[in-house]
């Protein structure tokens, strides 16, 4: 019998101790020193670094607004001497604390100010006024060379640069920002959004701005520390749920969660990189405490994807890599669709996916929309209008099979083929049916079950060859409504309402390429769920649905059986759903309007798990 040696070789280490993630994300936050004014609201964007910051002003609550400025020496804040004017909420802009700027703001009980002062290391001097009197502004760079981004009290695009003698408007900003972060320089730049419903981030090239990627928890006053627009962190902050205290990192493509500051609230001061970060002066209420990020250093062992290990201090065999909800992984807000609507056919990634057709209740819709990973946009219609059909495929080659079209011939044959960027009609399955389950790809795939015109239920399931469709195995327990995952040759079928009585099913079948074998029940019984369609019949999850009531559930396949994970934050059923078990998708959904344009993005992370030996 061939043992764990055998199989991994010398890729399982022999460790006292467990080896730890290094670089960004396995680095951590710890206390600094603490200001010697307590405060909230103040003056410090990009406010130099972790070893050399400054911050002035700020809200000392009720309604004092406050002139102080002290520095940061990496250990102690010193008092140093005052702004000309004492505000809150102004911008700022420092390489280190021997030189800034400070601009804009607001003087209490409500006058708001378009002040700019300079500092040269002893002392504040009044500059030239910006051309828009704000508070909340955006602010990076340096004391010469500086930008100044939106700002309140109704949040604005306006973004104005500063040569060390003036400012100057220059292209605005897509979206009206306000009590946003941003971090940068004068050529490279992020800026975060401050509203608690999106977490749309803008990249500054110099020139003009582009929307990005949305990190995944939105909330207001969240703060930015980074030197370009490539690397960043994205800390604390608030929203409706109260005070936010994770750490996401941007690494010019895409937001990570890493770890968690101490304490939450926004409109904080920032300074320092993505690898060397200080946060201050967070808004719960005025505070003096500080806290300093670092990197995990690169002494040691490095943990990386994939590694086997056993640690003999605690006589355990580990490893490390992503698996759906381990750690326990939520969802997250994505773009919302521009239609809102229910039954559509979903396909794809969670990066690349596709919504077709489907319900507006009452009204069919040819619609057709493609996903990038942040937003929705309306490409080319199918041809018939249908709902509660499924597809298989990815965002650039799909198709889709069957659905409900109406009297006089409600279960359709109808199956149009994508190639991304036009619909084609191309050969018809053998049985008309809705509510089916599909999986595989655009030339290689399944469907099965479903509801059939001489029928409420279906057994019958058909294979297509990229040509045709052959009729093969059916399945043990006809039901319509059913959720599918995998290719061709493996795949699953989840739920759906059997006879009957149309109730909902906890019945699971796994198909082989030959023949389904009924195996462990899903937890919760359903109909109409999503399910991440791209995963095999080994991982995948299944999420929403209706039992009879609109669901939330999510639940991880392993291959063996299921298990709870965390709920999508609105109920619903009727989804689409695309992706795979450790990077899903879920959008639409009934009832609509409620739920018809919701967008829901479920992206696990890496993990140690210790495994079970004898």
């Amino acid at each position: 019998m061939a043992t764990l040696k055998d199989i991994k070789g010398d890729q399982i280490r022999y460790l006292d101790q467990d080896p730890v993630v290094q670089g960004i994300a396995g680095g951590t936050w710890a206390s600094g020193g603490d200001l010697n004014t307590a405060r909230s609201y103040v003056g410090g964007q990009t406010a130099g670094t972790q070893t050399s910051a400054i911050m002035a002003g700020g809200f000392a609550g009720g309604t004092t607004q406050v002139a102080n400025t002290e520095t940061y020496n990496g250990t102690s804040w010193t008092e140093v001497n005052d702004l000309n004017s004492g505000r809150l909420g102004a911008g700022t802009a420092a390489a280190d604390n021997s030189s800034a700027l400070s601009f804009g703001g607001q003087t209490l009980p409500g006058s708001i100010v378009n002040l700019t002062e300079s500092w040269n290391g002893t002392s504040w001097t009044e500059v030239n006024d910006m051309a828009n009197s704000k508070f909340g502004r955006g602010g990076f760079g340096t004391q010469t060379a500086a930008i100044a981004s939106g700002g309140n009290p109704t949040p604005t695009v306006a973004v104005e640069s500063w040569n060390g003698t003036s400012w100057t408007e220059v292209n605005d900003l897509n979206t009206p920002r306000g009590n946003h972060g941003t971090c940068g320089v004068q050529t490279s730049a992020l800026a975060n959004n401050n509203s608690n419903s999106s977490g749309e981030t803008e990249s500054w090239n110099g020139t003009s701005w582009t929307v990005i990627t949305s990190y995944n928890t939105a909330g207001e006053g969240r703060r930015m520390h980074g030197s370009n627009n490539t690397s960043a962190l994205n800390t604390a902050g608030s929203n409706s749920g109260g005070d936010i205290t994770n750490t996401e990192y941007w690494d010019g493509t895409s937001w990570t969660e890493i770890a968690n500051t101490a304490k939450g609230g926004g409109v904080g001061g920032s300074a320092g990189s993505s690898s060397s970060a200080l946060l201050f002066g967070t808004y719960a209420s005025p505070q003096a405490a500080t806290e300093e990020f670092n990197a995990a250093p690169s002494a040691g062992i490095a943990l990386q994807e994939g590694m086997m290990w056993f640690n003999s201090t605690s006589q355990t065999l580990k490893g490390y890599g992503t698996a759906a909800g381990v750690p326990a992984t939520s969802w997250a807000s994505g773009g919302s669709l521009n239609t809102g609507r229910y039954g559509m056919a979903a396909t794809g990634t969670q990066t690349d996916a596709l919504g077709a057709s489907g319900s507006t209740a009452p009204v069919f819709v040819t619609n057709t929309e493609r996903y990038n990973g942040t937003s929705w946009t309306e490409v080319n219609d199918v041809n018939q209008s249908r709902y509660s059909f499924t597809g298989a495929g990815t965002g650039s080659a799909s198709i889709i099979i069957g659905g409900y079209v109406g009297a006089p011939n409600p279960t359709s044959t109808l199956v149009e083929s994508w190639d991304g960027t036009n619909w084609t009609e191309i050969a018809e399955v053998n049985t008309g049916r809705n509510s089916n389950a599909s999986f595989g790809t655009q030339t290689s795939a399944i469907t099965a079950s479903g509801s059939s015109p001489s029928t409420t239920w279906s057994n019958a399931v058909e294979s297509w060859n990229g040509t045709s469709w052959t009729e093969i195995a059916e399945v043990n327990t006809g039901r319509y409504g059913p959720i599918g995952s995998g290719v061709q040759t493996a795949g699953i079928i989840a739920g759906g309402k059997t006879p009957p009585t149309s109730n909902v099913s906890a019945i699971v079948e796994q198909w082989d390429g030959t023949s389904w074998t009924e195996v462990g029940d899903i937890n919760t019984a359903r109909a109409y769920a999503g399910s991440s369609a791209a995963s095999p019949n080994t991982s995948t999850i299944i999420f929403a649905g209706e039992n009879p009531s609109n669901d939330a559930n999510t639940e991880l396949w392993n291959g063996t059986s299921w298990t709870e994970l965390n709920n999508l934050s609105t109920a619903r059923s009727t989804v689409g759903g695309a992706g795979i078990a450790t990077s899903a998708i879920c959008f639409g959904g009934t009832p609509v309007p409620s739920t018809g344009t919701l967008t829901e993005e479920w992206t696990a992370t890496a993990a140690v798990t210790t495994f079970t030996t004898s």
